[in-house]
């Protein structure tokens, strides 16, 4: 197989797992995405071996190119999107975690209570 074909191949292998990963992003299925970065990365090491062999572009390598990259960035803007969604709960949840009270023990000292919580009962 010619370094353009393989490249070429490549290129479009990582374009059908972006699309897969896309769908797992959406999805919210955190240990599809897991399996699917590991793929990523063998993909990603082929790419990096051609362009180490100085294998120059074609137009079907372009191609592919401007697709993964506009596929791509469409990806990490589900990411930071699902991020930002599970930051958000979780200092929701994680409200109560903070010390609430000053209560007096029984030998009258001052003691400082910890009312750990995950859920946020102040409603």
């Amino acid at each position: 197989m010619s370094d353009t074909k393989r490249l070429q191949g490549a290129l479009k292998d990582l374009l059908k797992i972006l699309k897969e990963e896309k769908e797992v992003l959406v999805k919210n299925d955190a240990l599809s995405l897991e399996k699917i970065v590991a793929r990523k990365n063998e993909i990603v090491t082929i790419i990096r071996e051609e362009q180490e062999k100085g294998v120059l572009p074609d137009e079907a390598v372009r191609s592919y190119a401007m697709e993964i990259e506009k596929l791509q960035e469409v990806n990490q803007l589900l990411t930071r999107q699902a991020l930002s969604f599970q930051e958000e709960i979780f200092k929701a949840l994680s409200k109560n975690t903070a010390v609430k009270h000053n209560t007096y023990s029984k030998e009258g000292s001052m003691n400082r209570t910890k009312e750990v919580s995950i859920i946020d009962q102040s409603v």
